[in-house]
């Protein structure tokens, strides 16, 4: 019995191997495209919460001097509310 299985030409695999180098190159700038997406998304999000967590800060500083003892009784309740978890769940 004689092998009748064909083996591609060299036109054929040449061919086949530019395909697939062009299908690389469009998947590698695809993903470079998204990863920089990705980047720039992820830095306007840093300076978000940068810019909110720095207002925060600056109201909680103004809310502390202008009412000092209803602060400090917040603190204290939540002090409280902490020690009591705290307590149950050691028994």
């Amino acid at each position: 019995m004689s092998d009748t299985r064909r083996l591609p030409s060299g036109d054929n695999v040449r061919a086949v191997l530019e395909d697939v180098a062009e299908f690389s190159g469009r998947a590698r700038r695809m993903l470079d495209d998204s990863a920089h997406k990705a980047g720039e998304f992820a830095t306007d999000i840093g300076d978000e919460v940068v810019t909110r967590g720095r207002k925060a800060a600056k109201y909680a500083v103004r809310e502390v001097k202008e009412h000092p003892m209803a602060t400090i009784a917040i603190g204290a309740a939540v002090g409280v509310l902490v020690a009591a978890i705290l307590m149950r769940r050691r028994d």
